[in-house]
């Protein structure tokens, strides 16, 4: 049979498909030469982060007339629910959707309901105060549910509205805050991490307020029950099964403790008591499966779920966001829902703020903040390599949303190979060791406004080459400083 091509843009593509040609050579790909079939939406979003159209074979897969009454993974109308397309080209190829995925969507995405309305470096001051007070103020009340006496919740209660206030307004701050915060298992940054990544996925839906604060202060206080378990106990990796029962404990008694100390929000509660449960009935305490777990429990659960993908109790089993991310898409249609999963991981991006990454020319950079219509394409510092282990780096930003301006602006600072590339574009997170990044350069980095038109900025401390000397009276001269 001959073969009969159609060009589809990206955006067209729909699983079904067979891809026979793309827009550019094979060999700048890491697609099999000989075509492949979109078997699923992941399958889209990869072909998406390389090419802009590709051709169809209909003899071969599906043509749009065969699909015009099936669910597409093109960009919704401005009425409708938003898809499910992730932008994410780190999923295995060929991956299968779940048996579960034709459960209906429990939940409407509302895009766009909260915009930014605070740049990062004016917001980050205030959420650095919200930050202490909820620190100090869920110290004290959990302490004090610990013990069944009565907390101070309209103080606490005070911190959760300020956390969220500062999230709708500028979601970065408070996940660059989280990432400076030094790892010690004596605090409650565990749920504070939780209790952000699921305020940030309930923004990124288009929940209202007061269910950004029953999901916040409930995520926040959804361990509280731990304190009664012993430590060792809570960090031993493989329990058996009387430490198994003693462990999932912790739920029921998290709930009884806040019923003690008279808190009465059943909405908060129910979050609580439900979000170990899990799609497949896999969960704790009742094995309740689907539907049965309210939807903010779950959305508490997968928050919860992947701050333990990333910030284990045992350091050596840390992953990356995105290996994280990919590790929660295989749970997509068991532990949740797979529309949940999509949509959090679209709601988190592949590399939220702080994170170390390489791009595709090599160079390596930080996540500054995050383009929400393009996960894919955040404002990156990126850094000039150093021989010098105890020298800072120089760094410029760019963002990689302006492909062609971030190109020049690489170029200028000295990434040889900025026009030799066909895509500008994250190939990777990595460790933040590969580079001399310290506390004072990360405060530095998210305190200064950001401007993608700078030509760069000195971060090195010490004593200056006269090369340094003459690039930093450039930019005060540049900066009027």
């Amino acid at each position: 049979m001959s073969l009969q091509q159609l060009k589809v843009f990206i955006h067209e593509l729909e699983v079904g498909m067979f891809v026979s040609a793309l827009d550019k050579p094979w060999a700048e790909t890491p697609f099999p030469i000989q075509g492949f079939m979109i078997k699923s939406i992941a399958d889209a979003s990869r072909v998406k982060a390389y090419c802009d159209y590709v051709y169809i074979d209909v003899t071969k897969g599906a043509s749009p007339l065969d699909l015009k009454h099936s669910s597409s993974v093109s960009p919704p109308r401005s009425n409708e629910p938003s898809s499910v397309l992730i932008d994410n080209n780190s999923f295995p190829q060929g991956s299968h959707q779940s048996k579960h995925s034709s459960v209906p969507r429990s939940f409407i995405v509302k895009p766009y309901i909260y915009n930014k309305t605070v740049e990062l470096a004016k917001e980050i001051p205030a959420a650095r105060r919200v930050m202490n007070n909820l620190v100090g103020c869920l110290s004290v009340a959990t302490r004090q549910i610990t013990k069944g006496s009565d907390f101070n919740l309209d103080q606490l209660q005070q911190s959760v509205d300020d956390m969220v206030d500062s999230v709708v307004r500028c979601p970065d701050a408070f996940t660059w805050l989280l990432r400076l915060r030094a790892k010690d298992p004596h605090t409650h940054d565990h749920s504070i991490r939780s209790s952000l990544w699921a305020t940030q996925f309930a923004r990124h839906i288009g929940l209202d307020i007061e269910q950004l604060k029953d999901i916040c202060l409930a995520t926040l206080l959804k361990d509280v029950g731990k304190a009664d378990i012993d430590r060792t106990l809570l960090r031993k990796p493989n329990r058996n099964a009387d430490e198994e029962t003693e462990y999932r404990s912790f739920v029921s008694a998290s709930v009884e403790n806040l019923k003690q100390s008279g808190f009465e929000n059943r909405r908060v509660l129910n979050i609580i008591k439900f979000h170990c449960e899990r799609f497949d009935g896999s969960g704790f305490p009742k094995g309740c499966t689907g539907k049965r777990i309210p939807f903010l429990a779950s959305v508490a659960g997968i928050a919860s779920e992947f701050d333990r993908l990333c910030n284990p109790r045992e350091v050596t089993e840390t992953l990356t966001p995105s290996k994280a991310t990919g590790r929660l898409y295989k749970l997509r249609g068991r532990s949740f829902s797979e529309d949940l999963v999509i949509e959090f991981i679209r709601s988190m991006g592949l590399y939220p703020a702080g994170t170390m990454v390489e791009l595709s020319t090599g160079d390596l950079g930080m996540v500054v903040e995050q383009n929400p219509k393009s996960r894919l394409s955040p404002r990156l510092a990126v850094f000039e390599p150093t021989d010098n282990s105890n020298d800072e780096p120089n760094y410029i930003f760019v963002d990689l949303k302006n492909e062609e301006k971030a190109r020049a602006q690489l170029r200028n600072f000295g990434a040889r190979r900025a026009y030799e590339v066909s895509k500008l574009s994250i190939t990777k997170d990595i460790e933040p060791e590969k580079l001399n990044i310290n506390d004072q350069l990360l405060n530095r980095l998210i305190t200064k406004p950001f401007d993608s038109t700078m030509a760069g900025l000195l971060a090195t401390s010490g004593a200056k080459t006269g090369a340094n000397r003459g690039f930093l009276s450039a930019l005060k001269q540049r900066l009027s400083i």
